[in-house]
């Protein structure tokens, strides 16, 4: 049976939640639809599958008298949250008190009600020209580390996303839907294994929306390469579209990045389901890696059946 997981998308107005879940469901070519986003008009819903469950987003809207709405009927608003995204606009400074106003009222109420709810808070707008900006990350970590003390009985995780930055605004979703399963733990843990035997660079685990399941990364990536890598997974993005769209031959491919990597996207059928394991390696590894493939396919699978046969 089909579960329904309730999401909601909170912050103030402008925050950039619209153009968040925008940016999600197209993951590239967005920008210009992002352009043309008017303000939210109470609640928008957008719905989408992740491992045979269904997610509805509930994109509410943050001006002041949406606000006082959700205040006066919270039961109505916040009943059955699943889990509770909450974007805080790191460059409206200025409101960043009444953003944390607001989310105090939504997390009272979950206390209220006892709902257990995860939260997920992104400090969004934290755009490229500001990966640099020594004020700007001790004022995220100074936030991070406030929310953190003052609401210890919650499950929180904290992440910097942009718009200009697809893979943040996927992993924004994917890291908050995975704590519904514990086996994303024993996923992650093959991860960090096969990352190792297969010295690679980046080793993650999309499903068929281009939602991340579980991805582990080297621990020292060099700059260029670090640029290399991004483009790489985006290009990946692109791809598994076109494999599920598209009759392709094979269910995987390899491409050439810059002069030493290579990036390997291989399609795995499984259960009526269609996920993407997505790999960036040295090219000089290529051989060993599909010597070691076959064992890390079988690990997986061990691993995903359980999740995608659940009642």
């Amino acid at each position: 049976m089909e579960r329904i997981i309730k999401v909601i998308v909170s912050g103030l107005d402008n925050a950039g939640k619209t153009s968040i879940l925008t940016a999600l469901n197209k993951k590239y070519d967005f920008q210009k639809d992002i352009i043309s986003l008017t303000p939210t008009i109470q609640v928008e819903y957008q719905a989408t599958e992740f491992l045979k469950n269904r997610i509805v987003f509930w994109d509410m809207g943050g001006q002041e008298k949406y606000r006082k709405l959700y205040q006066e009927k919270q039961e109505l608003y916040f009943s059955d949250t699943d889990l509770l995204i909450y974007i805080i606009d790191i460059q409206d400074t200025q409101r960043i008190e009444t953003s944390l106003m607001y989310l105090d009222m939504i997390l009272q109420n979950f206390k209220k009600f006892k709902m257990d709810v995860p939260l997920i808070i992104s400090f969004h707008k934290f755009d490229p020209e500001f990966s640099g900006n020594e004020r700007i990350i001790e004022e995220i970590e100074s936030l991070r580390e406030h929310l953190l003390k003052k609401y210890p009985s919650f499950k929180i995780l904290t992440l910097q996303t942009s718009i200009y930055d697809i893979i943040s605004i996927i992993q924004l979703i994917s890291y908050g839907l995975s704590v519904f399963d514990e086996k994303f733990f024993d996923l992650s843990e093959l991860l960090e294994k096969y990352l190792i035997h297969f010295e690679s660079d980046s080793l993650i685990l999309f499903d068929k929306n281009g939602i991340i399941l579980g991805e582990y990364y080297k621990d020292i990536i060099e700059p260029e390469i670090y640029v290399e890598l991004i483009e790489s997974i985006k290009e990946h993005l692109f791809l598994l579209k076109r494999m599920q769209e598209e009759s392709y031959e094979t269910d995987y491919a390899f491409s050439s990045i810059g002069d030493e990597l290579i990036s390997y996207l291989h399609r795995i059928e499984l259960e009526n389901e269609s996920l993407f394991v997505s790999v960036v390696i040295k090219e000089k590894l290529k051989e060993p890696f599909l010597d070691k493939f076959s064992d890390f396919m079988s690990e997986l699978i061990e691993i995903l059946k359980p999740i995608l046969t659940r009642p």
